[in-house]
């Protein structure tokens, strides 16, 4: 897309159909600029929201009617300016408490090549994870929040290493955080992955990120200390885990422990008998 210029906070749904007199006769089309249409392609993958999603039982005011696109609240669209059609750039859900019990991500968000934004804060009443082809978008932000979206974070999030400048991913029962997420290293801002239900070993590559990951509250119960010996990269913050155990001597002795030693305050799972702090 070469010029995208106007921003709508909801889009144009598009009806295709020709206008016949009683005689069956084509009626002349109304003259002035021609209105804008959606792209259908994206407004295929926005009927499969607004079914997985369950838009129809929104509650006010952003109850959806899919006859009335001014009700489609909390999605962005922009003008392609060549073809005279919109595209999808951003979708918000920002009333958790407006939504019926059930709802879930589609797979088909992914056939929406200019999606950058994608933001659910959602609660326990989600179903489902994220989907895989998401990250066929160029996204530069997500925010998922809701303990009802659980499984794996999936591998697929590396795609969007060149774009994903905001990552937030909390309080959810996401048990796995892929080694794809050190392919991250755009981020501008920190990796906020508190709150989730991460287990095993938290993934060595997040000390490829520029900033150190956020893992507190997490069930993390293993602990990679190369994070602590190579001395390569950040350490990330895993305070109000369940790591437990005894720290290797050869930790204590490291640069990094001197930085990054405070990285592993408050572990639920009994902690470190020989951390002194």
């Amino acid at each position: 897309m070469k010029k995208l210029l106007l921003f709508l906070n909801v889009f144009t749904w598009l009806w295709v159909g020709m206008a016949c007199s009683s005689d069956d006769e084509l009626q002349e089309p109304p003259k002035g600029p021609v209105r804008p249409t959606m792209n259908v392609e994206d407004s295929l993958v926005m009927v499969a929201y607004y079914h997985s999603m369950k838009c129809a039982e929104w509650k006010e005011p952003f109850h959806w009617d899919i006859t009335d696109y001014t009700t489609w609240g909390d999605v962005t669209a922009a003008l392609d300016t060549e073809k005279n059609e919109y595209r999808i750039t951003k979708i918000r859900v920002s009333r958790p408490d407006l939504l019926p019990a059930g709802y879930s991500l589609p797979s088909e968000l992914g056939n929406l090549p200019y999606l950058t934004w994608l933001e659910i804060m959602g609660d326990e009443r989600a179903v489902g994870g994220i989907p895989k082809e998401i990250f066929n978008c160029p996204l530069e932000l997500l925010f998922i929040c809701g303990k009802g979206f659980n499984g794996e974070i999936p591998k697929e999030i590396g795609k969007v290493a060149d774009t994903m400048k905001w990552l937030y991913i909390a309080n959810t029962s996401f048990t796995k955080l892929p080694e794809e997420i050190g392919l991250l290293k755009n981020l501008g801002h920190q990796a906020y992955l508190c709150g989730n239900e991460f287990t095993g070993t938290p993934p060595l590559s997040l000390r490829d990120l520029t900033e150190c990951a956020n893992l507190c509250d997490n069930c993390f119960t293993e602990m990679d200390w190369r994070f602590y010996t190579e001395g390569k990269g950040t350490v990330p913050a895993l305070y109000s885990n369940y790591l437990s155990g005894e720290i290797p001597e050869e930790v204590f002795d490291t640069e990094y422990w001197k930085i990054y030693k405070l990285q592993l305050l408050n572990q639920r799972g009994g902690g470190f008998s020989n951390y002194p702090y």
